[in-house]
């Protein structure tokens, strides 16, 4: 069957702006309790035996304005961004954080550590849509749904 999760974001207006974030709480009905997942911002979870690591935060764009050498033998941009965040077993592996970040240190290592290479990565960000395999992991960017006053794009996922 199918799944909703609902994953918050620092750019939510009525949610606490502080990175990791807590998941929304809602009361659903009964019969969507299985299906309707509120989760924290970032998070591993697994579905089905697929084990998805999520976070909203976008990840490309800060760790690609901070990028300062390109010796890791990959060429493409991306998959040596995603490369550091697996490796580094983090979800946000930038020390001091983006500016426009606030991050809970009490709470970061406890939330926002990758305890494990997950099946699918996903990390929206302004950046071009990309789905990229790296180290084993399928990682997804699905960009943003809105840019403004366009239309974005968004991802569907059947995993099998």
């Amino acid at each position: 069957g199918s799944y909703l999760v609902v994953v918050p974001s620092l750019r939510d207006v009525h949610h606490v702006c502080i990175y990791p974030q807590p998941p929304f709480i809602y009361e659903l009905a009964k019969e969507d309790r299985q299906r309707v997942l509120f989760v924290s911002d970032p998070c591993t979870l697994e579905i089905d035996g697929v084990i998805f690591g999520l976070t909203s935060v976008d990840l490309l764009f800060h760790m690609g304005a901070e990028e300062m050498s390109r010796s890791s033998g990959l060429q493409d941009r991306f998959s040596r961004i995603l490369k550091h965040i697996l490796t580094q077993r983090s979800y946000y592996p930038l020390y001091p954080p983006s500016e426009d970040m606030m991050v809970d240190y009490e709470h970061f290592y406890p939330y926002a550590s990758l305890p494990v290479t997950p099946d699918l990565l996903i990390t929206p960000s302004d950046l071009k849509y990309f789905v990229k395999d790296v180290l084993g992991c399928v990682c997804i960017n699905p960009s943003r749904l809105t840019k403004g006053q366009v239309g974005g794009s968004y991802a569907q996922l059947w995993a099998q």
